[in-house]
């Protein structure tokens, strides 16, 4: 009996073990810098995830955070060796549910980043489906050569209430560092020249029906982002696109377009017969709303 018991530190000090602790920490650290990385990168996590029309915008915000929450959990699951064996087949059903979905973005025709590492890494579904195929055997490693270690001498009731308390933790986190757009911004109106916008929309002969007029400047991310997050809702409610215009400086010219919008940008006017009825910002733009006052193809 004695040599079984002085037996086991050397066990667990064992090349094997060792070898899988290294390894399953660098699995926890992957997931943690994926999770931040989506985090500082939010708002291209939410429309690569809005872009697949699954859900609607306001739910795209709350979604986006869970799943870096959930992705931060994770991470300190693994790096902690608590539930292990619960934890590892969670990793493994996360990333085989993710390469399913990878499947079926490739088939889509889409190449464009799946945004796992933010923009740490511009990754199509190729290159990520590659990624969790690592990520996949290194999890299937770990689980063997750790098979029957001890996991933690803490009670199952402690271990399940500080779980709790992080999950907890890493959410309110999450939803504090990056509040929803949806939860911060209403429909407050931002400031422009109203008779000069008039001016602009009727030279430009655009007085006639519902059009949404938005100006904005080359190399402004949000303006790009508001193009793209506008371009995804007129696709999923088959919005007419010819009632959506984009003014630059270039169109208008640079001193007008300062003017007007009171340098702005992007300023999205929701215009009704030439009247400006209402406006918004990259923020504040609502699904709902747009899909309401826009015309149908």
């Amino acid at each position: 009996m004695a040599s079984d018991t002085a037996g086991e530190p050397a066990a667990r000090r064992s090349p094997a073990r060792v070898a899988a602790c290294v390894l399953r920490v660098l699995l926890g650290v992957v997931f943690a810098v994926s999770a931040v990385a989506k985090l500082v990168a939010i708002d291209s996590f939410e429309l690569y995830i809005f872009s697949y029309g699954f859900v609607p915008l306001n739910v795209t915000f709350v979604l986006a955070r869970l799943c870096i929450a959930g992705e931060a959990l994770l991470a300190v699951m693994i790096v902690t060796g608590w539930w292990r064996r619960w934890v590892n087949l969670a990793v493994l059903a996360v990333l085989l549910l993710f390469s399913v979905f990878l499947c079926y973005a490739a088939l889509s025709g889409r190449d464009d980043s799946c945004q796992c590492m933010g923009r740490l890494a511009d990754m199509p579904p190729a290159v990520s489906l590659l990624k969790n195929a690592v990520l996949i055997v290194a999890t299937l490693f770990v689980m063997k050569l750790e098979r029957g270690g001890e996991e933690s001498r803490w009670p199952a009731a402690r271990k399940v209430v500080v779980t709790l308390a992080v999950a907890v933790g890493l959410t309110v986190a999450v939803f504090t560092i990056s509040v929803p757009d949806s939860w911060m911004f209403g429909d407050e109106e931002m400031l422009y020249d109203k008779e000069l916008l008039q001016e602009t929309v009727r030279e430009r002969g655009l007085d006639d029906g519902h059009k949404l007029v938005a100006f904005v400047t080359p190399g402004c991310p949000y303006c790009k982002m508001s193009r793209e997050k506008i371009g995804m809702i007129a696709k999923r409610h088959d919005l007419d696109t010819t009632a959506i215009v984009y003014i630059e400086p270039a169109d208008i010219g640079a001193q007008r377009f300062m003017d007007l919008t009171y340098g702005s940008r992007p300023l999205v006017v929701l215009v009704a017969d030439g009247t400006p009825v209402g406006t918004c910002h990259y923020r504040n733009i609502d699904e709902r709303s747009l899909a309401g006052f826009l015309p149908k193809q």
